[in-house]
């Protein structure tokens, strides 16, 4: 087993490859993985293509090579939820990915939050069952779900260009707790708990996922959101949204996210 998790997960012992792991989690080669990665769930590699281009398909619905401001970065899209974006980042230790910026969408948890407005999380609560299986050890479930971070350095850099793309836009950028999850429906009966016990002001499925197998594999990674929805509003992904939020939400993901999450890939 190439990469940077040879004997960790028992790899070597069944006689898988890193070509395995790649060919099986993005259909390609871990050659056609770059060092800077743009990893989302399911937001379609058009929604770059205002301020990017496309160079190359490698895996058609799944990996794609942008260029932005000179330079390539890899896109991939990894799939709703921890299991298959947690799995994808560990997939990307079998390649020369160096760094990630996972851009995706989250609930705002604060009345007055805007649906579009861009969001830096600070930690992530692990709420989702991926992260149990990390840790070297018995998978049994012990006490409260601890806190993933991300890289402090991206961080930064995505704090920074954030604020340098929504000057004088009309546009908020949120920084906080997030908590993730592995439930839409089950979230409500718990948000409680998340706002007032946690620290939560999102909620989302991915980022304790990202965060954590970064940390693990030796990964810098950051995470842009956007708020898709504001439950304490009434405007769930149920219900409540019109077609001026989708359509603020549209323009601000091309437009304010793209730029700042390609620009902290290239810039690093």
């Amino acid at each position: 087993m190439t990469g940077r998790l040879p004997g960790y997960f028992a790899l070597d012992r069944y006689s898988i490859t890193a070509d395995d792991v790649v060919g099986l989690a993005m259909r390609c080669s871990p050659s056609a993985i770059l060092p800077s990665v743009l990893v989302t769930p399911v937001w379609s590699q058009d929604d770059f293509l205002d301020v990017a281009d496309l160079v190359e398909t490698v895996t058609p619905d799944t990996v794609f090579t942008l260029e932005y401001e000179g330079s390539r970065v890899t896109l991939i899209r990894s799939g709703i939820g921890a299991p298959q974006t947690g799995d994808m980042m560990l997939a990307l230790s079998c390649t020369t990915c160096k760094r990630v910026v996972f851009v995706g969408s989250v609930g705002g948890l604060v009345p007055g939050m805007r649906i579009g407005d861009l969001f830096l999380p600070t930690g992530s609560v692990a709420g989702d069952g991926f992260s149990r299986y990390l840790p070297d050890g018995s998978i049994a479930w012990a006490g409260a779900p601890g806190t993933a971070t991300p890289d402090p350095a991206v961080l930064e850099n995505l704090r920074s260009l954030c604020r340098l793309h929504s000057e004088g836009i009309d546009t908020t950028v949120h920084e906080g707790r997030v908590f993730s999850t592995d439930s839409i429906v089950a979230q409500f009966h718990h948000l409680g708990e998340m706002t007032h016990d946690l620290g939560c002001t999102g909620i989302e499925m991915e980022t304790a996922a990202v965060f954590r197998a970064a940390s693990l594999t030796g990964i810098s990674a950051g995470a842009l959101l956007q708020i898709s929805d504001v439950i304490p509003d009434r405007k769930s992904l149920f219900s409540g949204r019109d077609e001026t939020d989708r359509r603020r939400r549209r323009s601000l993901r091309r437009g304010v996210l793209a730029r700042a999450a390609l620009g902290a890939l290239v810039e690093a």
